[in-house]
């Protein structure tokens, strides 16, 4: 470099804005988690109370009602796995296409957590 030359500006690295995408994914999908653990204990609980209010009734075991863990567990399960792929497809992706992918991952996740929150209920249907 001569003394004529100006000085190049570096760009901040590529991987620093991949790191900011993934962290605030990674809050998201986090808080998506936590809802659906919430929605476990809250699921689980009324299950639990409803029958054993059955119990102190006369003929009320015919309506007791089992807990849907496997669509509790699946619930759970959503947010991590969408996130897994998410980051393991953008490894060594460009920024724009990271975003790109994480929309899509958080959307999808997004609509299979929410229907799994609002069907859950209404297989109990107290």
């Amino acid at each position: 470099m001569t003394a004529a030359t100006p000085a190049a500006r570096r760009t901040p690295s590529p991987l620093v804005g991949r790191v900011v995408v993934w962290v605030v994914f990674g809050a998201l999908f986090t808080y998506m988690t936590v809802q659906s653990v919430g929605n476990l204990v809250t699921v689980s609980q009324s299950v639990r109370a409803f029958n054993t209010f059955l119990e102190t009734t006369s003929g009320g075991d015919s309506l007791q009602r089992s807990t849907p863990w496997v669509w509790l567990v699946l619930d759970i399960a959503i947010a991590p796995v969408a996130f897994a792929i998410a980051l393991w497809a953008t490894r060594r992706s460009r920024l724009a296409v990271t975003v790109g992918i994480f929309v899509v991952a958080f959307a999808a996740a997004g609509a299979l957590w929410l229907d799994l929150q609002l069907f859950v209920p209404r297989l109990l249907d107290f």
